[in-house]
Parts: C-alpha cells; sequence; structure tokens
C-alpha cells in the first residue's frame, strides 16, 4: 500500500505523457475566498519518499488537505508547483524546516480524483530549484527562489563518463525482469549527460535521502560520478 504523497511505484513513467490536467472541484461552499498567490512564488508540494527530476512524469497519490488544496489550486491557476521531498517521511504537518531547500519545478498534467475518494496528481519535472524563502499565512506552503541552469554537457571527461554510465544502465536493464520496452528505448534515445543521469537515478532501487543528494548535485562530473557508483553497487547486488 502506497502512503498519501508518495508515488505509487507500479504507475512508474519516464516518458511525457499527452493527457490534459483534470479540473479538481470547487471550493466548497461557504468557504472564505484565497487572498491572490504572490505571482513570483511557487505553490509547494511537499512528498513523503519521492524525489522528482527534471524531464521525469510521475504520478503521486496526495492525502494530506494543505497538499490536496496546494495541488488544487494550481491547477485553477495554471501555475507550476514545486515538489520537495520532506526529511521526515512520517511527518503529517510540514512547515518550512521539514523540507530540503532543493526541489523541482513541474508541471501538473492531470489532476484525478478517484471513486472512492483518493487524489492523484501526475506531474512532469522541468527544473532544479533552490528555495531561498519559504512564505506562509496561506493554506499550503509558496516558496520563492533561484531556478538552477542545467550545466553544459560537452567536454571528454563529461563524454567518457556518459558512455560508462550508459552502458551500466543497459547492464542493469539486462539483469531484471520485465524492464518496459518504453524505459530501453528512452534510454538510447537519451542523448544528454545530464539527463540520462537523471532518467538513472529516478528507476535507481535507492534511498530517497541518496536520490536527493544527486538531485541537489547540480555539477554534471560529480552527478555522473555519484550515479555511477550507485549504479556499479545494484550491478554488484545483482
Amino acid at each position: 500500500m502506497t502512503a498519501p504523497d508518495d508515488i505509487d511505484a507500479g504507475q512508474k513513467t519516464g516518458q511525457k505523457t499527452g493527457q490534459k490536467t483534470g479540473q479538481p472541484g470547487p471550493a466548497a461552499a461557504g468557504q472564505p475566498a484565497m487572498r491572490p498567490l504572490p505571482a513570483d512564488a511557487l505553490i509547494v508540494l511537499p512528498t513523503r519518499n519521492l524525489v522528482l527530476f527534471p524531464e521525469m512524469v510521475f504520478p503521486l497519490t496526495i492525502g494530506r488537505p494543505a497538499t490536496v488544496a496546494a495541488a488544487q489550486q494550481a491547477v485553477r491557476e495554471q501555475r507550476q508547483i514545486l515538489v520537495v521531498l520532506q526529511h521526515d517521511p512520517e511527518k503529517t504537518d510540514v512547515a518550512p524546516d521539514d523540507l530540503h531547500r532543493v526541489g523541482t519545478v513541474a508541471n501538473i498534467v492531470r489532476y484525478v480524483t478517484a471513486p472512492d475518494g483518493a487524489h492523484h496528481v501526475i506531474c512532469q519535472g522541468v527544473q532544479r530549484f533552490r528555495v531561498t524563502e519559504f512564505v506562509e499565512g496561506h493554506p499550503f506552503l509558496l516558496a520563492r527562489g533561484l531556478h538552477i541552469v542545467e550545466p553544459s554537457d560537452t567536454g571528454p571527461e563529461i563524454e567518457a563518463r556518459f558512455l560508462v554510465l550508459q552502458q551500466q544502465v543497459r547492464d542493469v536493464m539486462d539483469l531484471l525482469p520485465q524492464v518496459p520496452a518504453e524505459l530501453r528505448q528512452t534510454v538510447e534515445a537519451t542523448g544528454s549527460a545530464g539527463a540520462l543521469a537523471d532518467l538513472a537515478a529516478t528507476y535507481l532501487d535507492s534511498k530517497p535521502a541518496e536520490k536527493q543528494e544527486i538531485l541537489e548535485t547540480v555539477e554534471l562530473v560529480p552527478r555522473l560520478d555519484k550515479v555511477s557508483r550507485l549504479l556499479a553497487q545494484r550491478l554488484e547486488v545483482l
């Protein structure tokens, strides 16, 4: 069973989706109107165990009232969100100090309310983001900060590491049962070293803290080295 705000591992996908965003229901009657959100702030979606990487598409099940309200407001206003991992996955009432300072800006490409009342969002990562301040005083957290530009992935050092990483990913997939064909195609079609590192980190059976460390590693050489070490460990186990 998946805890609210955790990823449903059975629905992972690294490919983009063309599904349209579903519209959540209107605010309940009698609720006071929310004051306008700052235009320069991102709506925050805290996650218990999920680290979302740029370009990755993942579904999340959300259940905490503040998280549901945040996702619904983002859909209503067609705003991007900031997906941020919390330090303690067991904590329900999340404050700024409970969250990491690097997350991923994302688009909500679909919002679904299931017949049983569960809320699901499919998010597509866009770009790394470093939080400089959290904005309180709303039903959910907002964050201001800096969009992190992906560094150039050219040069002999990066090219050599890219080829090693690409082969490691192939070796891992060959040893795993029932690897989806579309995942293999995505790996082979990924020509960017940074994108391949993020893709591999997404599907690695690693702890959230290890994935968060990779997300926070912007420079490509150390990022590729970290992912390569984790893949080497996985290969040894397999």
